[in-house]
């Protein structure tokens, strides 16, 4: 009979086992769990920080494991961020799924975002079919070397700067201000987000937040935050006003400035989600500085008011799910 376990109660031993018998791309080391973890699948939803994984384990053998991380936005927002799956074990994939749905339901949790790559099929049907998740947005990502963008050093970015807690109703208002009205209730930003969380020094993911500023009218007009897990990967999103598009160049080379003050090897994603309604100009600006393109993906979300049972269908496929993007 298979069970679902936190990954916190996990020997290490029997993960070691699996990455060596399965032959897949897995960052096992932010999997070792840690005696944090144990103390923090205690606390109750509202408290929770870091992320958390959940195996599942039939006959003493791990046939999946899936990934939840907190929304700093909304605390009752989740994202599952990871997912792995051995050959021939979808119906692991609905059960780990199923489980820690319903698990943060009974918490408080009212809603479950994840990101899938619109090219795997396999997965999006896992969700979308199986486990009944909707897709709401779309979300394109390009990445950024260090040698892809020149800039001159003596730039002065003057109109940029960190962004204050004191100003975070006036952040919020602008942020919101830019998603298209029908979207609003799944990627609406409660002003707590804008604020520095006190965990933020031992948090699974550091994110600097910036606004633009018009230096005399002390009006914004854009907002960008750079985050990463590791220190090499970092994760670029902004939003800006109408005809403030241009902007978005700016935002790069200081990006880059940035960046390459704290480490001298990175690579930079830049994503952009169909949620704004001036989205498609921001690409238009990104596609002509020729960056790569790496993918198109599906925002797909459930919440409390869509409920519905599926049938259960099996797929001759691995698949591996590891999505380095913040919680949103």
């Amino acid at each position: 009979m298979a069970i679902v376990k936190n990954l916190a109660f996990i020997p290490s031993e029997r993960l070691k086992k699996l990455t060596e018998s399965s032959d897949f791309e897995y960052n096992l080391s932010s999997l070792t769990p840690y005696p944090l973890d144990i103390i923090h699948y205690m606390l109750p939803l509202k408290l929770k920080f870091l992320k958390e994984t959940y195996a599942v384990i039939d006959n003493g053998r791990i046939y999946g494991l899936i990934t939840l991380e907190t929304d700093d936005c909304n605390r009752k927002k989740l994202k599952i961020s990871q997912l792995f799956l051995e050959e021939n074990s979808i119906e692991y994939g609905e059960l780990l799924i199923n489980y820690v749905v319903n698990k943060f339901l009974a918490k408080g949790a009212q809603s479950f975002c994840v990101v899938v790559d619109e090219a795997d099929d396999k997965l999006l049907k896992l969700f979308n079919d199986v486990c009944k998740f909707r897709t709401i947005a779309d979300e394109y990502s390009f990445k950024l070397k260090k040698t892809d963008f020149p800039y001159t050093k003596e730039q002065s970015f003057d109109f940029i700067r960190f962004s204050k807690n004191s100003e975070s109703t006036k952040i919020a208002q602008f942020y919101n201000g830019l998603i298209n009205s029908h979207q609003m209730p799944a990627f609406e930003i409660n002003e707590k987000y804008f604020k520095d969380s006190i965990f933020v020094g031992i948090k699974n993911n550091v994110c600097f937040k910036y606004v633009l500023e018009c230096e005399k009218s002390k009006k914004l007009f854009g907002y960008f935050t750079i985050s990463t897990k590791n220190n090499k990967d970092f994760v670029l999103e902004a939003a800006l006003a109408p005809t403030y598009e241009i902007y978005l160049s700016d935002i790069l080379k200081f990006a880059k400035y940035e960046i390459s003050k704290r480490n001298s090897a990175w690579v930079l994603h830049v994503k952009i989600k169909s949620c704004f309604m001036n989205y498609n100009i921001l690409l238009d600006v990104i596609k002509s500085y020729d960056f790569k393109y790496t993918k198109k993906s599906k925002i797909l979300i459930k919440d409390l008011y869509k409920t519905a049972k599926a049938d259960n269908h099996a797929y001759d496929k691995r698949i591996i799910f590891n999505d380095i993007t913040p919680a949103y």
